[in-house]
């Protein structure tokens, strides 16, 4: 695996897992690269919220069941993932798609071959920065 940036790597553990002393793990199977796109070079944000935007190539990826604070925009570039949200009934995002995970609410992305995307994440918080954690699992599974 080619590493472009360190940094992004130490962002996806957190993206995925949520700050440390928060228990449980996520697979991350299947990722290949990753780049944190903003902010650049892990510079503070100054807004009413957090934002964090991480490029990612995987291949056969699944995300586990997660929740997120806040919305989380993802993007695909190439390939398809299956989303699992409020429901058992995937929706599938093909190539030039983009979905919205909902804030709180279980969620599950896979993947089957390789796939590309751009996920942005806001973080709500007060200016300049947040405690809170990009992501946090495992969450329950709602399919049972």
């Amino acid at each position: 695996m080619r590493i472009r940036n360190p940094r992004a790597v130490i962002a996806l553990a957190v993206a995925f897992t949520g700050l440390a002393g928060l228990g449980g793990s996520m697979a991350l199977a299947g990722v290949l690269g990753q780049q944190v796109l903003f902010p650049p070079n892990n510079a503070a944000n100054s807004g009413p919220a957090n934002m964090r935007i991480v490029h990612t190539t995987a291949d056969d990826f699944d995300s586990g069941w997660h929740t997120h604070p806040g919305p989380a925009i993802v993007q695909v570039q190439e390939g398809q993932f299956k989303i699992y949200q409020q429901g058992c009934e995937p929706k599938v995002v093909n190539k030039n798609e983009t979905f919205v995970e909902v804030p709180g609410v279980a969620v599950r992305a896979v993947a089957k071959g390789p796939i590309e995307w751009t996920t942005t994440l806001v973080i709500p918080g007060p200016f300049g920065g947040s405690s809170a954690p990009l992501a946090q699992s495992p969450a329950e599974d709602p399919c049972g």
